[in-house]
């Protein structure tokens, strides 16, 4: 919503088209303040959790922005929310390659196993 909406929404258009009173500038402070303090709160939270290692990808899981994941030897870091069954490398709107490292190679066992 842009400030004009919302200021819109809480004067209405008959009080914007006239100079605003000392009581009109300070409810518009008080709607901006908890804005503010919103976007301040949302803000700590995502720094408060920073980077989360969320082990090999699964495709069967939603991961979040900032979750990073293993997968094929190499670590890749979610962008944005990212649904389900959205790999890695698959769609760069959703994630970045961190670290590259060759990729696993999978080895037969011969013999009977113990």
């Amino acid at each position: 919503m842009s400030l004009t909406d919302e200021m819109t929404t809480q004067f209405g258009v008959g009080v914007l088209a006239k100079p605003m009173t000392k009581a009109e500038a300070y409810r518009l402070f008080d709607a901006l303040k908890a804005v503010l303090i919103e976007h301040q709160t949302r803000l700590d939270a995502m720094e408060l959790h920073g980077v989360k290692y969320c082990g090999v990808y699964q495709k069967a899981l939603n991961y979040r922005r900032g979750h990073v994941v293993t997968m094929d030897g190499a670590m890749w870091t979610a962008l944005a929310d990212t649904p389900e069954g959205v790999a890695p490398g698959s769609n760069a709107a959703f994630w970045q390659l961190s670290g590259k490292g060759k990729p696993t190679k999978r080895v037969r066992a011969t013999g009977r196993q113990q």
